[in-house]
């Protein structure tokens, strides 16, 4: 008689039989390891970077100071928050605030993964995981800035937008430029996402007016239905776009406080730091796009050319001269890579490689993406959300590595399982280091 094998255990086999859905299992692995996280931080008792700018203005309101500290350059929504949640729980010492933070913060973790499941529902674990683990993102959930909760409302505006449910996504385009105004731009962006979509079930074509092909009326973009549903559609965010402009003329500007060191400019520099982020970052998938960038150029050797005049300009162009992107603040480790990568020469013209190669790897995922053309939109208001700063900071590109890590196309399991290995490596030096004050990011 044949013995029959030991069944696997249920929680191996299926977390299910156990009464464990897999999502479930999901949320519960998240939240043991951002309670690992905020134990780690917990160690750090002093506040670091601009979190005691953050935590003045929530220790004002906790105190019934209703004013605006002069070193907050945003409206003081996310320090309302966090001061309600500090003062209901009774959590108001500088390890209290920051679980209040982390209870705000941990919003943008269900906001990844419902605009994930819009566009790849299958990935939609693996690529919210991604973003939790992205090295200077996970300490931000332990710490009072504002990254985190702002996009939490700009993932849930797309979210909302693609959905079709317009309303709630003009409240959430409210609500995310009130927490931070240069999340218009974001809103912008799903206004004309709004309109791109609208494009497509019309079948609109790319011309200005409407012609007959044949038996078939193709639609222009200056066809009368078109745009009325197009401002139908979009109607709560020409509402918001009119409070905004109303507030920055009554502001006098964009930003609240500290508005001297926050001028609007045009620095590349931005870009090319960006692309230095988005290329480690995306390593893996970049690696996967190397046979797809030899075609495209091998089809299209102009690319060659033309990438020898941007070397020209990108090597006299790149360059750091804010007053908190000085070497004398190497604390903060962005810039000592913008000191190695722009004042080193022998880097600075290797550094034009992975800044190139990225650059590639996003025009060939515009050609092979199901949503190529949502990935092409993104590109302007992505330059217009970090071009105009002066200041060189990688927590400024949150929004647009957060929407190409959910527009990219699909990567091999094994590049996903070695990229969420890597950045939980990194994570955890950077967090040791950050708890320990050795440096931060």
């Amino acid at each position: 008689m044949i013995k029959p094998a030991n069944p696997i255990a249920p929680s191996l086999a299926n977390p299910s039989a156990i009464g464990m859905p897999p999502l479930a299992l999901f949320g519960l692995l998240i939240f043991a390891l951002l309670m690992m996280g905020f134990n780690t931080i917990s160690h750090l008792s002093v506040g670091i970077g601009d979190e005691d700018v953050h935590r003045f203005q929530i220790n004002w309101f906790v105190n019934g100071q209703y004013e605006i500290f002069k070193y907050v350059t945003m409206l003081p929504l996310y320090h309302a928050v966090v001061a309600f949640l500090g003062k209901v729980s009774g959590l108001t010492s500088l390890n209290g605030l920051r679980f209040a933070h982390l209870v705000f913060a941990a919003g943008v973790i269900p906001a990844m993964y419902a605009l994930t499941r819009c566009f790849y529902p299958n990935e939609a674990q693996s690529r919210t995981l991604l973003l939790i683990f992205v090295p200077f993102l996970f300490p931000l959930f332990f710490l009072t800035y504002t990254d985190l909760p702002s996009l939490m409302f700009v993932l849930f505006m797309i979210e909302r937008a693609w959905k079709k449910q317009y309303f709630w996504a003009g409240l959430l385009a409210l609500v995310a430029v009130v927490m931070r105004q240069p999340n218009i731009i974001w809103a912008a962006f799903t206004a004309c996402l709004v309109i791109l979509s609208t494009a497509k079930e019309m079948s609109v074509g790319l011309r200005l007016l409407s012609k007959n092909d044949g038996d078939e009326v193709v639609l222009g973009l200056l066809d009368k239905a078109f745009i009325i549903e197009s401002l139908k559609r979009t109607s709560y965010f020409v509402v918001v776009f009119v409070l905004f402009v109303i507030f920055v003329v009554v502001n006098g500007g964009v930003a609240v406080g500290d508005a001297e060191q926050h001028p609007i400019s045009f620095n590349l520099s931005n870009l090319y730091f960006f692309l230095l982020v988005a290329f480690v970052l995306f390593l893996p998938f970049n690696v996967e796009q190397v046979g797809n960038i030899k075609r495209l150029i091998v089809a299209n050797w102009w690319i060659l050319p033309l990438l020898a005049v941007l070397f020209v300009v990108y090597f006299y162009t790149y360059e750091h001269p804010h007053k908190y992107n000085t070497t004398a603040l190497k604390f903060y480790r962005h810039n000592l890579f913008l000191h190695y990568t722009c004042d080193i020469l022998p880097i600075k013209i290797a550094c034009f490689i992975p800044m190139a190669w990225m650059s590639l790897s996003f025009v060939t995922a515009v050609r092979e993406s199901t949503y190529g053309p949502q990935l092409l939109l993104m590109l302007p208001f992505a330059l217009l959300s970090f071009v105009p700063l002066p200041l060189i900071e990688q927590r400024y590109y949150v929004v647009a590595l957060t929407l190409f890590l959910v527009l990219r196309p699909k990567i091999s399991s094994w590049s996903t399982g070695l990229t969420l290995g890597g950045f939980i490596a990194l994570c955890a030096y950077v967090m040791f280091n950050i708890s320990r004050q050795t440096f931060f990011l």
